[in-house]
């Protein structure tokens, strides 16, 4: 393992070398799709060269993208950098241009989606046999598309990266699932998905018809009548709500959590459902000012009402992974509501707060894994007293329960913090009732800990009980790294997001107070 590390290493640093800094992004964006591609000439029974092939694209699409971060400068007057732009015509008559660029927003969203890809590979190393070849291709795919969806900068382009990410999800929950209702649990992803971006698409249409473009960075400086806004912000706001998924749409989340594989799970948590919180606020908080104050006190009604029930729901969960679903659910309701206060304060704090949820909620995903291979079970009536043979991983689930749980000296309690000094800034009983989210974070959290970790041991659950083998610790690694240097310097993340937001969002913080408010204010 450490010589395919090295290797990979090394052969990062000689592609760097040789390719010049400002094609980092065109590389980025191709080589995952260039070793599915390979992937999928291979034979079918290799399967060690199948994961080895998948984690060596990973790491060294790792190394691309940490050298992209490196060479990034935050620029409070051109945010985006490295444009690049591929054209296609069809006799002068149909003419698409697809524009890809990074400022620090989508920069942080590509380094998460590349630091949780090798995680994705390692984790599947003994599991999935069977299908090797196409569950490592898929893996691949996703993360092109995910790259490809992270950098659009035209509308179109966005959608149909935005809609190609779901079918490797959906397989991936089909070859890869355990459970007997998988295939459910897909069709369910695709279908509330496919519901709700059937809204988008008009919308996107509407908006080129007026502006005769779909590129962002021409919308976002398009003049759009009341009327019209308070009807194209529905459109993409009903795709997002159900990707994050705020609460009533959410339903297809735990239940896809439940059935996919640990690999399937730990890109869902960690990248999938930041897409809808990411078009949020690209989107919807970039184009449609006017609509944003009207809508904004329903969506943070919205938001308070799926914080509450999310938290207390996870409270009475009997499955393990079941219960960092729903977690999850709970704190994404959390970065909707500071985004729709609609100040920089609050975007930069649900920025920060996807980062640390990003990492939190696959690690414990991946406890839930180690658990499961061994036992066999979820259900937390049959774990406990892991503690007396699993030292190891007792230590590792401790430590992200409490990054769970927003402890100081993780990056969630300080993104959780920035959260609720915006909503106070806001509302003071909406500051009210996000502290009793607060509160019952830390007792779900300390609660499934204690079930799992502590009491006796269950010998009929745990036949062959063993601690963490060096390649789940090594999974664990990067994530307990990253944990650590979030947690004491996050100004590294936070100084370029707040260059980037600050710039997109002067537009809104100038009209957020003088526009209507909708009849969900008497609510708060």
């Amino acid at each position: 393992m450490w010589f395919l590390v090295t290797s990979c290493c090394g052969l990062g640093t000689a592609l760097l070398t040789s390719f010049p800094i400002e094609n980092l992004l065109r590389y980025i964006l191709v080589l995952p799709l260039f070793g599915a591609f390979v992937l999928c000439a291979m034979p079918g029974n290799a399967v060690k060269l199948h994961r080895v092939w998948a984690l060596a694209i990973s790491l060294i699409t790792l190394v691309l993208c940490t050298s992209l971060w490196a060479s990034f400068v935050p620029c409070a007057t051109e945010p985006f950098q490295q444009v690049i732009g591929f054209s296609a015509g069809w006799q002068g008559l149909v003419l698409v241009r697809l524009e890809f660029g990074i400022d620090s927003l989508s920069l942080w969203m590509i380094l998460l989606t590349a630091a949780l890809m090798p995680l994705a590979v390692l984790c599947s190393w003994t599991t999935q046999t069977s299908h090797s070849m196409s569950f490592m291709a898929l893996l691949l795919l996703l993360e092109s598309c995910l790259f490809g969806a992270f950098t659009a900068l035209d509308l179109l382009s966005f959608y149909v990266l935005y809609e190609c990410s779901l079918l490797p999800m959906f397989l991936l929950i089909g070859l890869g699932g355990s459970g007997p209702r998988k295939v459910r649990a897909a069709y369910l992803l695709v279908l509330y998905t496919l519901v709700g971006s059937l809204a988008m698409l008009p919308c996107m249409l509407l908006m080129w018809s007026q502006a005769g473009s779909t590129s962002f960075l021409l919308l976002v400086h398009e003049n759009w009548e009341p009327a019209r806004q308070l009807v194209l912000w529905w459109g993409l706001f009903l795709a997002f709500a159900v990707k994050v998924p705020m609460i009533p749409v959410h339903l297809w989340l735990p239940e896809a959590h439940v059935e996919a594989s640990t690999a399937g799970s730990v890109l869902l948590a960690g990248v999938l459902l930041k897409l809808g919180t990411y078009g949020l606020l690209r989107f919807n908080l970039s184009l449609f000012d006017y609509a944003n104050a009207y809508y904004g006190p329903l969506v943070m009604c919205l938001s308070l009402i799926g914080l509450i029930y999310a938290s207390l729901t996870t409270l009475r969960q009997v499955d393990f992974k079941k219960l960092v679903a729903y977690s999850s659910v709970a704190h994404m309701s959390m970065v909707t509501l500071a985004l729709f206060t609609m100040s920089d304060l609050g975007m930069i704090g649900a920025t920060f707060l996807m980062l640390a949820h990003g990492i939190a909620s696959p690690a414990l995903f991946l406890c839930v894994g180690s658990l499961y291979d061994r036992s066999h079970t979820k259900a937390l009536k049959y774990l406990g007293g892991a503690a007396t043979a699993m030292p190891l991983f007792s230590i590792m689930l401790f430590v992200f329960s409490l990054c769970n749980m927003a402890m100081p000296l993780t990056p969630s309690f300080l993104a959780e913090f920035l959260c609720l000094c915006s909503i106070f800034a806001h509302n003071g009983a909406a500051l009210f009732l996000a502290l009793i989210a607060v509160v019952l974070a830390a007792a779900y959290s300390m609660w499934a800990y204690a079930r799992v970790v502590h009491g006796m041991p269950k010998p009929y659950a745990f036949k062959a009980l063993a601690d963490l083998n060096r390649r789940e610790f090594w999974c664990f690694v990067p994530l307990i790294l990253m944990t650590i240097w979030l947690g004491i310097k996050p100004n590294a993340v936070l100084d370029s997001l707040s260059t980037s937001i600050t710039f997109w969002h002067q537009a809104s913080l100038a009209t957020k107070e003088t526009a209507p408010a909708t009849w969900a204010l008497a609510l708060l």
